[in-house]
C-alpha cells in the first residue's frame, strides 16, 4: 500500500496536466487536458514502487471549508479547476460544498502537503503486538472477521505507511469500523482501488480499500457492523487484503489504538 490517502507517485510531466494550446477549441480543449491528466496517473501507476527513489505524492485528501469553493481550492493548489474536476469526478464545481472530501492535486513545485493542507506530523512507531494486545475498551470494531495484521503502522520501505493491513481473501465481508456517513466510495484515487472512506464523530475517519466490490454509497448513513464492501486486490496491491486507516483531524493515527487487543503477524 501506498503512504496515506495521497498514494506516492512521481509526476514527471513537464507541463501542467491542464496546459493546452490556446487557439483551441474548448471543447477539445477539456478533452485534451483529460486525455493529459489521464496519461499522467497512467505512467504514475505503471512506476514501479522501487525502493531506491522516493518519489513525491500525487495529491492530498482534503474536506472542503466553509466559505472555499473548487476555485479558491484550485488557486491555492496551483492547479486547473478542470483537473480536480476530472480526477474527483465531478460534473460541475457546484457538487463542492462545506464537508465534502476532495483529492487535490499537488501543482508544479508545490510540497506534498503545502497543496491544500498544513503538514501532517510523522506517523508515530508502530506500537508492539503484545501492548496492542492488553489496550482498554476500543474506540472501533475490526472491519474484518478473526482479523489478522499482516503490515503495521509506520516507515515502510522508507515511506509512511498510514494504516494496517489485514490478511482477507477476495470477497471477504468488509464491515464498518463504527457509525457514520459515506464521504467517499470510488476508485478514483490511484493505488487505493475500489475504497470507502467514512466519517464519524470526534473528527474521525476509517478508509477501507482495495476491495472488490462496494456496498454503500456516498451520503449514506452506516451503523457500526454493516457490511460496507467485499474485500479484494484492486488498486497497488501485492495480495488479497485490506487496508484500513485512521484519521483525526486529516491526521493518520495508529488504527490499533483504536481497535481491540489481537497479534499482529508472527
Amino acid at each position: 500500500m501506498t503512504s496515506g490517502l495521497a498514494p506516492a507517485s512521481d509526476n514527471g510531466a513537464k507541463q501542467p496536466p491542464g496546459a493546452v494550446d490556446g487557439g483551441r477549441r474548448p471543447g477539445a480543449a477539456r478533452a485534451l487536458r483529460a486525455l493529459a491528466l489521464a496519461m499522467t496517473l497512467f505512467a504514475a501507476a505503471c512506476r514501479p514502487s522501487a525502493r531506491a527513489a522516493r518519489p513525491e505524492p500525487l495529491g492530498q485528501w482534503y474536506v472542503v471549508q466553509e466559505g472555499e469553493t473548487l476555485a479558491v481550492i484550485a488557486h491555492r493548489a496551483g492547479v486547473p479547476e478542470e483537473d480536480l474536476l476530472e480526477v474527483n469526478g465531478f460534473k460541475s464545481a457546484a457538487e463542492v460544498v462545506p464537508g465534502k472530501m476532495v483529492f487535490v492535486l499537488n501543482g508544479p513545485g508545490s510540497h506534498p502537503q503545502a497543496a491544500a493542507m498544513p503538514a501532517a506530523p510523522a506517523p508515530a512507531p508502530a506500537a508492539p503486538a503484545a501492548e496492542a494486545a492488553h489496550r482498554p475498551a476500543s474506540r472501533f470494531r475490526w472491519p474484518v472477521d478473526a482479523p489478522r495484521v499482516t503490515s503495521l503502522f509506520g516507515s515502510r520501505w522508507g515511506r509512511p505507511h498510514e494504516g494496517i493491513d489485514l490478511q482477507a481473501a477476495i470477497g471477504t465481508p468488509v464491515y464498518a469500523a463504527d457509525g457514520g456517513d459515506v464521504v467517499y466510495a470510488g476508485n478514483t484515487v490511484r493505488g487505493y482501488g475500489n475504497m470507502v472512506v467514512l466519517k464519524h464523530a470526534d473528527a474521525l475517519m476509517t478508509v477501507y480499500a482495495h476491495n472488490s466490490v462496494l456496498l454503500v454509497k456516498v451520503g449514506q448513513h452506516v451503523s457500526s457492523g454493516q457490511r460496507i464492501a467485499l474485500s479484494g486486490q484492486s488498486g497497488h496491491a501485492t495480495g488479497p487484503h485490506v487496508h484500513f486507516e485512521v484519521r483525526r483531524d486529516q491526521v493518520p493515527r495508529d488504527p490499533l489504538q483504536f481497535l481491540p487487543g489481537r497479534s499482529a503477524k508472527p
